[in-house]
């Protein structure tokens, strides 16, 4: 069951998008998919500009949902729809039951005349599976969502410290085995300045037990475990959150006040104290570019 939720509205079916279209291709499925089968749909689905995650990645998240077969998934960055569609498909090939996927607006950045999610019935036939596409929220919003979730999948801003924060505010609805995909990992590799650094920070702050580099895409992805105390996670946190920030724009008041929330309902005050340091030292636009 597909189901697409609006801003504001808890539960709430948005009006704009009631109906979802079936495939007309007739490719859509709720099974397992070679990776030659996903390598074609991603081809016929996919444009230039569309920055979508590669069809070898796709096989390392399902390589991942069929070892652990997690009951609920839940990601964050929507986009498109096609990580959410193949994440779709592959739980309910395995079991699961509930994916929730989140994005900030509703408007797709490859395409701004489609919605985001637009693809997801391309590939995933909505059956077996309660799926929920909410549209104008991010991970420092899944305190309004029910539930726990067993996996999850990062791929929103890339910037730091918004992998750092997504994976932070998921951190305490975690469950079973806890683990936590991040995408992009190269990307500071293929920018002049290295505003996609993010994820090669947090990756960094693992012991090598804790995380999984997937040699796909030339090692462009990787998973966290999530499955150590909440002491530990913090002070890996503490450390994350001191490296020099790498934010293309300042994190505007909202958002301060979203990460406080967050912070003050599930860490310490140190950490607190920590995040609103690096708020006067790192917060400066374009502080990579200008070398402040």
């Amino acid at each position: 069951m597909l189901g697409l939720f609006g801003k504001g509205r808890k539960g709430a079916p948005d009006d704009t998008a009631a109906n979802t279209p079936a495939d007309p291709t007739g490719t859509a499925g709720s099974g397992p998919a070679a990776l030659a089968e996903i390598q074609s749909i991603c081809q016929r689905l996919s444009k230039p500009g569309y920055g979508t995650v590669a069809p070898d990645e796709i096989d390392f998240i399902q390589s991942l949902i069929a070892e652990h077969r997690p009951e609920s998934f839940v990601e964050i960055g929507m986009a498109s729809g096609i990580s959410t569609g193949f994440i779709a498909r592959f739980m309910a090939a395995h079991g699961g039951k509930r994916l929730v996927s989140l994005d900030h607006d509703d408007t797709f950045f490859g395409d701004t005349s489609k919605p985001n999610g637009f693809l997801v019935p391309e590939i995933f036939d909505g059956k077996g599976l309660d799926v929920e596409l909410i549209k104008f929220r991010t991970a420092l919003d899944i305190h309004e969502v029910e539930g726990s979730f067993d996996m999850a999948f990062i791929d929103a801003n890339h910037q730091h410290p918004w992998p750092m924060v997504d994976m932070m505010a998921l951190y305490p609805r975690m469950s079973g085995p806890k683990l936590m995909v991040h995408h992009d990992l190269r990307l500071f590799q293929l920018q002049e300045v290295m505003f996609g650094i993010g994820p090669k920070y947090l990756f960094d702050q693992f012991p090598d037990d804790k995380r999984i580099r997937s040699i796909a895409n030339h090692g462009n992805i990787f998973a966290v475990d999530l499955n150590m105390d909440h002491d530990r996670f913090e002070a890996l946190c503490m450390d994350l959150v001191k490296l020099p920030w790498s934010l293309r724009t300042q994190l505007q008041p909202k958002y301060i006040e979203q990460i406080t929330a967050m912070l003050e309902r599930h860490y310490s005050k140190a950490m607190q104290d920590q995040f609103h340091r690096c708020v006067k030292l790192y917060n400066v636009q374009d502080r990579f570019r200008s070398g402040l």
